[in-house]
């Protein structure tokens, strides 16, 4: 039998696509930056070796925001990076062609995942060591994206970050790991291969209670093999990796909080906030030379400076050398990186991306140095780009798909499209307009007309229809009958930025009747699941910008129910299949449990 395939096509007008930057890496040839968005969507850029950033390629597959995002395979002999979502979505690219390798959805939340593969005792591609919003550390299948196992712990929490230590002074490779209570804990992982498959508990080798709280990141420099730096919204501290004594310390300015860093060499580390600035720090050089000396009265290892003969046993303040200039432009909240080596010619690049979709690079200097007076150097920013300065710098793109549905002669026709909708049994594009009209058209014959530019339909006007009744930006539709066949096919439902929500014909425009929530711009429209109650058999969920929740009854022309008191916008609706029970989720975690008959909140 032969398989039937579509393929997919996605038509922008001038305006650029929103990409609000959450998750942002550079891959290993240190030729493409992989940027992720809350809107679910994955950009490709293409880095060219003077540090030039054009747009190559936008990927669709998440239906959700994106978490994190890394490498899944030796780069070099298959250029694969994996993104995570919010609601559990895994998927595999590849980043030289766009095309999606694996995917798979998880009942999992992850917040980091870090790739390895020890060639010597794996068979297969490797693992996907993830952590997030469960406890423990989850070994995924890199290929298959199946869990394997689980590196578990004593004292079983949620993993706020971590990273791989390769130390060829121990010949053993570990992880490193952060909990949320603050323990630092390290798992073998080259020795646990064995343990791992066959499905034996790893637990901890080592744990260390930090005494912080909120951390952001931990790294380990590879250059000294001996220094482990821990970061916090609040402070970073640098550890020494063999019995965990601290070392050297320093707190975040006031209004400003730590979000990652990296060691630039065995005596500098580079630190970066939230709001997208960094700070670049001066170590003891005598750090870069401490070397383990064997105590035989405790059998312990003691970590020796050459120059002292005696323990490091004293804390002591950095030296700031530079910091980086930000633009006045700049979200508040960014997502920052580091790259420690460019090939050709040998850049450091430290990197951000932010809500905005702004895109900004900065070249570290080799050997940061202060000002003639002592104070710290400020870094300018050498790179600055947008999706939407891609999207002007090539004048030869179509136009927006319902940009010249009338006569082209007569100008433009309709305000940008502020929603959108397609119905496949219908082969019909629904676009909701900024001014609040729907216009509604044949979704092939508007493809087909802005790919071929010379296609006889744009010589006249394309079928279509306008429909009225809002009077403000149109924030959501719905087909019930897409997604549930007990709703009629002629059914069209509608919400705009004035919390209004109006129920018509599709066909004829006909309005059956207009909902006034009163309760902000309508975000989301949803039809309950079909083993839902039979009282509910024709109604609606529609969530509002003022993080409530209501319950439309259509048969009645009434809201059936309006629960107002989530303290945080709804990220997820569950519904009981036989009680009348309604199960929110809301972003800050929090939980409320519904009695939809009365209105009130059980749990």
């Amino acid at each position: 039998m032969r398989k039937e395939t579509t393929q997919a096509v996605a038509l922008w007008g001038n305006r650029a696509p929103a990409h609000s930057i959450t998750a942002m890496m550079i891959t290993d040839d240190q030729k493409t930056i992989v940027t992720g968005s809350l809107e679910g969507q994955i950009c490709l850029w293409h880095l060219s070796i003077d540090m030039k950033v054009t747009s190559k390629a936008i990927l669709f597959g998440h239906t959700a925001a994106i978490t994190c995002l890394a490498r899944a395979r030796e780069f070099e002999k298959q250029p694969y990076v994996v993104s995570g979502s919010e609601n559990g979505e895994m998927c595999v690219w590849n980043v030289n062609t766009g095309h999606c390798i694996e995917n798979a959805k998880l009942p999992y939340r992850h917040t980091a995942i870090c790739y390895y593969h020890c060639s010597f005792r794996m068979t297969g591609e490797g693992w996907l060591l993830c952590c997030g919003h469960y406890q423990d550390i989850l070994i995924v299948d890199a290929k298959t994206l199946q869990v394997l196992h689980t590196f578990k712990s004593q004292c079983s929490d949620w993993i706020c970050c971590m990273c791989i230590v390769h130390s060829t002074r121990i010949q053993e490779d570990s992880l490193v790991s952060i909990s949320a209570a603050g323990e630092l804990k390290v798992w073998d992982l080259s020795s646990s291969v064995t343990s791992i498959q066959e499905k034996l508990n790893v637990y901890e080798t080592e744990s260390k209670s930090l005494e912080m709280t909120n951390y952001c990141a931990v790294r380990f420099c590879t250059f000294t093999e001996r220094l482990l730096l821990v970061i916090c919204s609040s402070s970073w501290k640098v550890y020494d990796y063999c019995d965990f004594s601290l070392l050297c310390t320093d707190v975040c300015k006031s209004g400003q909080n730590f979000s990652g860093g990296e060691f630039l060499a065995a005596n500098r580390l580079i630190i970066w906030t939230q709001d997208g600035h960094s700070y670049i720090y001066q170590l003891l050089n005598r750090w870069a030379h401490i070397r383990l000396v064997h105590d035989k009265s405790s059998g312990l290892s003691k970590s020796v400076c050459p120059g002292d003969g005696g323990l490091l046993k004293e804390t002591i303040t950095p030296h700031l050398l530079c910091s980086t200039r930000v633009t006045k432009e700049q979200s508040s909240l960014c997502t920052m990186g580091f790259m420690n080596e460019r090939k050709e010619p040998f850049f450091k690049i430290l990197y951000a991306g932010d809500l905005t979709g702004q895109l900004s690079f900065w070249h570290i200097p080799d050997v940061p140095v202060t000002q003639f007076d002592g104070s710290p150097l400020e870094i300018p920013l050498k790179v600055n780009v947008t999706l939407q300065e891609m999207f002007d710098r090539y004048k030869s793109m179509s136009e927006g798909i319902i940009d010249h549905l009338c006569n082209p002669n007569e100008g433009p026709a309709f305000a940008m499209v502020t929603a959108s909708l397609y119905i496949p049994s219908l082969d019909k594009l629904v676009c909701g307009c900024e001014d609040g009209s729907i216009v509604i058209t044949f979704a092939l014959h508007a493809a087909r007309a802005r790919l071929l530019q010379d296609h006889p339909l744009l010589r006249g006007s394309l079928p279509h229809k306008i429909f009225g009744g809002h009077d403000s930006s149109l924030t959501s539709l719905l087909y019930p009958h897409g997604r549930s066949e007990k709703y009629d096919p002629s059914w069209l439902i509608s919400g705009d930025q004035n919390s209004s929500i109006i129920w018509r014909d599709i066909f004829t425009g006909e309005i059956f009747h207009k909902f006034i929530m009163q309760s902000g711009a309508i975000l989301k429209l949803l039809v309950p699941p079909h083993d839902y109650k039979v009282k509910l058999f024709q109604s609606i969920y529609c969530v509002c910008s003022d993080n409530s929740v209501a319950l439309l009854n259509l048969q009645e022309r009434a809201c059936f129910f309006h629960a107002r008191k989530h303290l945080f916008p709804v990220k997820s609706l569950k519904w009981h299949p036989v009680e009348e029970v309604l199960v929110v989720g809301c972003e800050d975690g929090s939980v409320y449990v519904w009695e939809t008959e009365s209105g009130t909140v059980v749990f």
